[in-house]
């Protein structure tokens, strides 16, 4: 069965939700403050916070599951 989505559908979207959980991540540790070797560092730990269970959640909540 394909379902047709609208061009741009942000409730329909996993990423958008695991992108929000990144950027609130980097906003708590305050990216900004961090020199750009450590800047770095701290984005990869912020996208290794997305953890299995969590895709679950972002796909289940889009009603894609």
């Amino acid at each position: 069965k394909i379902e047709y989505l609208p061009p741009y559908s942000p409730h329909f979207q996993p990423v958008k939700q695991a992108f929000s959980v990144i950027k609130s991540y980097l906003r708590r540790i305050g990216i900004g403050a961090f020199p750009a070797s450590a800047a770095y560092y701290e984005l990869y730990r912020a996208f290794q916070i997305i953890t299995p269970t969590m895709t679950w959640g972002f796909w289940r909540h889009c009603g894609l599951i």
